[in-house]
Parts: C-alpha cells; structure tokens; sequence
C-alpha cells in the first residue's frame, strides 16, 4: 500500500496565460498593456493560499438523464466544464497578478487562455488542467478586523490525472 496523507500544505497550483490569438504582442500591441508581458508566457505558481479553504473543484456533470412519459430512463454521456475556486491573502504576489490579469483583460477586452499543473504529493497525484479562462476575481478584499482572503475562479475545459 502506497503512503499517503491529506495534507494540502505541500500542494502546488501553478498556471501559465497565453495569448488566445487576439492579443498576440503586448509589448508591441499597446505601451499600456505592455506593463503586463511579465505575467504572460511563464509560470506564475499561486501561493498565498486562505487557511480555511486555499481551493477546490465543483462536481462535474458526465450524463444527462431523463425519464419519458412512458416512464423509460434515457441517459447520455454530455461535456463538462471544471471550475476552480480559490482564496489567496490580498498580501501576496499571487493576488496582486490575479488583479493584473484581470487588469489586462478589461484593457484588452479580450481574455488569456489559463492552463495549469496541480501537484499533490500528499496523494502522490499530478492533474493537468486545460483551456481555462479566468472567470472571477474579487478586486478588494473586505475590510474585517484584518483584510479577508480574495477568491476567484477559473473554468476550464479538462481536468486531467497527469504522471506525478
């Protein structure tokens, strides 16, 4: 039996922006947005995780069923997204690019393609994640007794269990 533990501490979430087509040059495109060709073609690894909830997964849906008036079940097999939610404290590198990437992509009006290697060690499992979009991002972090922890999300088209 292999060994393994639940811990998320050693986790590691890193995502790489590219160009959808559209924005293909920041350097050349715009002055404006050339201020941002740092975050764009490298891996930026996400630290700075809340310690309550650093960043899960939504269920995924694999079939459609339905039941015809003749009371017959039918099923099929039907595409999902996976969405990734996360919370990172405001005083981290990884809040201040995910506000950059937002940043960009209102200037932009256009939006990166987000891919991402997730590695948990504590399961001796990798996961490649692909074709994502940067979905939500909260801008200001509330103002508690101290600054909450920013969420945001990212969609993807594919969760895949990669080698670790």
């Amino acid at each position: 039996m292999t060994n393994r533990s639940i811990t998320s501490a050693n986790s590691r979430l890193s995502i790489i922006l590219q160009s959808n087509g559209v924005a293909t040059d920041l350097a050349v495109t715009d002055t404006v947005l050339s201020a941002f060709a740092d975050i764009v073609g490298v891996p930026l690894v996400l630290e700075g995780w809340a310690a309550d909830q650093a960043f899960s997964t939504a269920a995924v849906t694999s079939a459609e069923v339905v039941q015809g008036v003749d009371g017959q079940k039918h099923a099929g097999w039907v595409p999902s997204l996976v969405t990734l939610s996360g919370s990172v404290m405001p005083d981290t590198d990884t809040a201040a690019n995910l506000g950059r990437i937002f940043q960009a992509q209102r200037m932009m009006r256009e939006t990166f393609i987000v891919t991402g290697t997730l590695i948990v060690p504590a399961l001796a499992r990798s996961y490649s994640l692909n074709k994502g979009t940067l979905t939500q991002n909260v801008p200001i972090p509330a103002h508690n007794r101290v600054q909450a922890a920013q969420t945001f999300q990212i969609v993807f088209e594919s969760a895949e269990e990669a080698p670790y």
